[in-house]
């Protein structure tokens, strides 16, 4: 990070420099401190590298979101990407806020105490970073991995006749959102839906699995929803997918809250984006050996030949997270 700062804000990078050391990571060789962070690499290995931000008044209201949770979710979005892309090893990352004015002291240190906790979870270094003043809070990340050996994963190897999988929750972190926003005592009652919202597990294993095994021929994670997945396989990938969503995939406590709502789950399932998990296609051959892999697998739809996207099984309307 730049110096040759005075006041509060020299304090906090110093808190800063402090807090973010990794002895253990002896590739990081030049970590928070100066201009650039600088990492050892082995010779044949490409660096995989993805960002992302949260933005107070788009990703979360203040009035709902404490400094801990930011902090997970901000990581663990990002090492969602590196999840989609198959077999890949999170390394390190760098980490940026734009901060208003008023925002408290504990604030700062409180995110800074989880996101730490949150990279040694990971098993990744953070290697530094910048602030910035802002009229809003916003916090973001920039992550990079080492690729394995096997090819990496894109969304533009879809083939007529794959099916189309969902590993992780669906639908469950836009019911945990609705929760959020309606506020009172309501999220208490589905605490699993908050958690799917604020702590979304990166399928870390699983990407690495369907890569390294080669069963899946395009992969993305579930950041805007089942159907704009659907859309952006189908624009990459030209051919047709056909979303089809069966009971299996409903999580019981998303069937029950919808119950209570009066929507079908199928509209979150479809709608619903920021689960994190993973939508991959895969040849019909590889079903049974996804199944025997990943048991929380499941067929979502399938591909054919032609173009666009549609949803079977579903009247409401199709929408999904745009942020303009």
């Amino acid at each position: 990070m730049k110096k040759k700062k005075t006041g509060g804000e020299a304090r906090l990078i110093e808190h800063i420099e402090k807090t973010f050391r990794f002895p253990a990571d002896r590739r990081l060789l030049l970590g928070p401190g100066d201009d650039c962070a600088v990492l050892r690499h082995a010779l044949g290995r490409d660096l995989v590298i993805t960002t992302d931000e949260m933005v107070e008044g788009t990703h979360y209201l203040a009035r709902f979101a404490t400094p801990e949770d930011i902090a997970r979710k901000l990581t663990r979005m990002n090492l969602s990407d590196l999840a989609s892309m198959g077999e890949v090893a999170p390394v390190s990352c760098v980490v940026g806020s734009g901060l208003r004015k008023d925002i408290p002291p504990d604030f700062t240190r409180r995110f800074m105490k989880e996101l730490k906790a949150e990279a040694l979870r990971y098993g990744i270094s953070i290697a530094g970073g910048n602030l910035a003043g802002a009229r809003e809070n916003h916090f973001y990340m920039t992550v990079w991995g080492e690729a394995g050996r096997s090819p990496l994963v894109t969304r533009y190897g879809a083939k007529a006749g794959d099916l189309l999988f969902n590993v992780g929750p669906l639908g469950q972190a836009a019911a945990g959102l609705e929760l959020l926003m309606k506020g009172g005592a309501a999220p208490k009652k589905f605490p699993g839906l908050i958690k799917s919202f604020w702590r979304p597990e990166p399928q870390l294993a699983a990407g690495a699995l369907l890569g390294r095994r080669r069963l899946a021929t395009a992969m993305l994670d579930n950041s805007d929803g089942l159907a704009r997945s659907a859309a952006i396989i189908s624009e990459l990938s030209g051919c047709r997918v056909i979303v089809s969503v069966g009971e299996g995939a409903c999580a019981p406590e998303l069937r029950a809250y919808s119950a209570r709502a009066g929507r079908p789950w199928r509209h979150y399932a479809v709608n619903g984006g920021e689960d994190y998990g993973l939508i991959f296609t895969a040849p019909e051959r590889n079903l049974g050996e996804i199944k025997k892999q990943l048991p929380g697998a499941f067929v979502v739809g399938r591909v054919e030949k032609g173009s666009g996207a549609e949803i079977e099984n579903f009247n409401g309307k199709v929408k999904s997270f745009e942020h303009f």
